[in-house]
């Protein structure tokens, strides 16, 4: 598929289901935003508001702690495997439309036994593009276009009834799957730049479409992959 058919493809398939679409967007991000707020405010005694209207970070600084990394941490896999769960949500949608409730899809990654090797899968995933930072940011970008479809992977895994998953292969994987195909996928975040502006311009508001709309065409695009591998 080109690029101009992932696109009209995700239009089509959104027709009549942006309501869904937008519930499971709107309702992952609140549920992170929630999550990094109250890690914010019990480490540092400030919340989300006052970190937009603050003229500098003293204040945050002099309220640190040790333990604020290590919970920033975790943090950081329970939102990740929030937004894996919507990438299983949408993938399944574009492979057999069904839709998942939002309240169920946002936590698919966690049920169904697929939460220990979402959280291993995810743990590995972000620790490989941690360590390919200190070869500097270009390398760690291009790997994580290699990595982009690992999601996905997983999920067609879970889907075939697997779940004797290493913590690497579904990385692996997508790295072989993404071999002469990051350029596909950095070209096709670039066409959306214009609607990211447009998202930017209407003060937010276009990202409750945008947003779904690029998700949607990413699990086509990996699904495109897949058919021609």
């Amino acid at each position: 598929m080109t690029r101009a058919q992932m696109k009209q493809a995700s239009k089509d398939q959104l027709r009549g289901n942006w309501g869904w679409a937008i519930c499971l967007t709107i309702f992952a991000w609140l549920f992170n935003a929630v999550i990094m707020d109250i890690n914010r405010w019990i480490w540092t005694g400030k919340d989300f508001t006052y970190s937009i209207l603050r003229y500098n970070n003293e204040t945050l600084i002099q309220g640190y702690k040790p333990g604020y990394d290590l919970s920033t941490f975790i943090v950081g896999l329970i939102t990740g495997l929030v937004l894996w769960g919507v990438a299983y949500t949408i993938l399944d949608f574009v492979e057999t439309g069904k839709k998942e409730p939002w309240y169920v899809g946002i936590f698919s990654a966690y049920s169904n036994g697929r939460f220990k090797n979402s959280l291993f899968t995810l743990f590995m995933t972000n620790l490989f593009i941690t360590l390919w930072l200190f070869a500097f940011i270009i390398p760690a970008f291009i790997k994580g276009y290699s990595y982009a479809m690992t999601p996905y992977i997983l999920k067609d895994k879970f889907a075939a009834g697997q779940t004797d998953i290493g913590a690497t292969e579904a990385i692996t994987e997508s790295r072989h799957l993404m071999d002469g195909h990051k350029m596909d996928l950095f070209v096709l975040d670039l066409s959306f730049i214009g609607w990211g502006l447009l998202g930017i311009i209407t003060f937010g508001i276009g990202f409750i479409w945008i947003v779904p709309y690029y998700r949607q065409t990413k699990a086509n695009f990996y699904r495109s992959l897949v058919a021609n591998n």
